[in-house]
């Protein structure tokens, strides 16, 4: 029987890079510990930035890949830029989840996302109840046409079609075939880890359970247009349904003292 808070950890990808650093420590100035008081491991991942464009990986690079700067701050042996970025999250979080944990799940979350803490609880809640063998969980990109406003989900496999960066979750079946099947086609890859994932998800026909309580855009960056003119929800408001939204940095403490906390 799945334990939800026992067996997924998850892990906000982070950087030292400045302004950018700014992102992973205002999640932890909100949302993250309530996500812990709840009972869920939270780690936030950076990359090294000793590590420049020296060249091809030593074997030592490849022994030592991780290492904990502090109980909650994993530091992946990558660049802490974007070209680090699939590394961060999925490459090296998944090799040691796989490597040095027994966890079942894993879930990638992007630092300028805002969680809601009890409703991602019920996210999972509801998702592993009625989908007990989910491999792979997200938010569709690109967005097929649904009503952001409405609860959504759909199983989806087709080229093309993959989680948003903004959150997604694969358990340890599909983290061991993206292992194996994951690959850098293009150099601007590096900078897309839901796309490499996604890509090998599909060719290996693992579905996306996609749900729209993961939203990949907000009010403050728009990047789907609003045909039906309806505008975007907001994870803020009481009663919205969101449980993550993408684009939030710069306004997470807002959003907590809107949501009474």
């Amino acid at each position: 029987m799945l334990d939800i808070i026992k067996d997924v950890v998850v892990m906000v990808t982070g950087t030292n890079i400045k302004p950018f650093d700014n992102n992973h420590k205002e999640c932890e100035a909100t949302w993250i510990p309530r996500l812990r008081e709840i009972g869920f491991r939270v780690i936030v991942a950076v990359g090294n930035p000793e590590i420049d464009a020296r060249g091809k990986k030593t074997l030592d690079d490849f022994t030592n890949y991780f290492e904990f700067i502090d109980e909650d701050t994993i530091k992946f042996n990558t660049f802490d830029k974007k070209p680090g970025l699939f590394d961060k999250s999925i490459n090296l979080p998944a090799k040691w989840v796989l490597e040095e944990t027994n966890y079942k799940y894993y879930f990638r979350i992007d630092s300028d996302s805002f969680v809601a803490p009890f409703r991602f609880y019920y996210m999972l809640k509801d998702n592993f109840r009625d989908f007990p063998d989910l491999d792979y969980l997200g938010c569709c990109h690109p967005w097929l046409g649904w009503n952001p406003h409405n609860v959504h989900r759909q199983l989806i496999c087709r080229e093309g079609h993959f989680a948003a960066g903004c959150g997604y979750m694969v358990s340890r079946r599909a983290m061991k075939i993206a292992l194996d099947k994951m690959k850098i086609v293009q150099p601007n890859e590096f900078e897309a880890d839901d796309w490499v994932l996604g890509r090998a998800m599909w060719e290996s026909g693992i579905p996306l359970l996609h749900d729209s309580r993961i939203f990949f855009q907000s009010k403050h960056k728009e990047v789907i247009q609003d045909t039906m003119n309806i505008g975007n929800p907001d994870i803020g408001d009481m009663k919205s349904h969101l449980a993550i939204q993408h684009y939030m940095n710069g306004h997470m403490e807002n959003a907590k003292i809107r949501l009474k906390w």
